[in-house]
């Protein structure tokens, strides 16, 4: 990303609720509303122009399906695995996620 000298300002009016939305990303990303626009532009921006949306409700029933799946077969085949799998993926969360 470039300097703040080098950055270009952008001003931009928003309805209330897209102003809600922005706060949100700020709280759950712990910064500021300009560090939430610009995070909010490097990941929508992208999608945009490649002309795909994104489902995110979709994409989650998606993931949980797998979820269900894989720990019902970790348990019908070795239900010690199950413990292992949820430990495996609870760091996984902490070290790529948080």
């Amino acid at each position: 990303m470039k300097s703040v000298t080098e950055s270009q300002q952008l001003s931009v009016r928003v309805a209330p609720e897209l102003a809600r939305l922005v706060d949100e990303v700020a709280a759950a990303r712990m910064c500021d509303r300009s560090d939430a626009v610009r995070h909010i532009i490097l990941v929508g921006a992208p999608l945009v122009l490649k002309a795909r949306n994104v489902n995110v409700d979709r994409l989650l029933q998606g993931l949980e399906i797998l979820v269900i799946d894989c720990l019902r077969r970790a348990e019908e085949s070795n239900p010690k695995d199950v413990e292992l799998l949820v430990k495996a993926a609870s760091t996984n969360v902490e070290t790529f996620h948080v």
